[in-house]
């Protein structure tokens, strides 16, 4: 296998964690929040920080956005940057499809044309 196609396969894995990332960021985010609005005074605050961030979910975030790293300096060592970060890109609308789909976000057809002028904005780039 070439290392170009290495790369690209690397960087369709990095799209991969950084998609189940982002989700559960999402909701460390909301846990994280809640806890916050539920704590009154510095060491209650301090508690609910260091409780959220130890939960599993706040592990597992920390464990992914590092995958998320090192995947993504060995797809760098295979691909040229001038490919490799628009690729990447397309994350960004994998994340976004994702978040309407499993979260409910709201997906509004205004919301859907940008994506798609988006992803044909990559496309050009990456057929380049």
């Amino acid at each position: 296998m070439s290392a170009r196609l290495q790369g690209i396969l690397l960087i369709v894995l990095v799209i991969g964690v950084s998609l189940i990332f982002q989700v559960q960021m999402k909701l460390f985010g909301t846990a994280f929040a809640s806890a916050l609005a539920k704590s009154d005074g510095l060491a209650r605050t301090v508690a609910a920080i260091v409780g959220v961030s130890l939960s599993w979910r706040g592990v597992l975030v920390g464990l992914l956005a590092c995958a998320q790293f090192v995947i993504w300096l060995m797809a760098l060592a295979r691909i040229d940057l001038s490919l490799a970060v628009p690729m990447l890109s397309l994350g960004l609308l994998v994340v976004a499809l994702s978040g309407g789909a499993w979260l409910g976000e709201d997906l509004n057809q205004l919301r859907i044309a940008g994506l798609c002028l988006t992803a044909a904005g990559i496309g050009l780039v990456i057929y380049s």
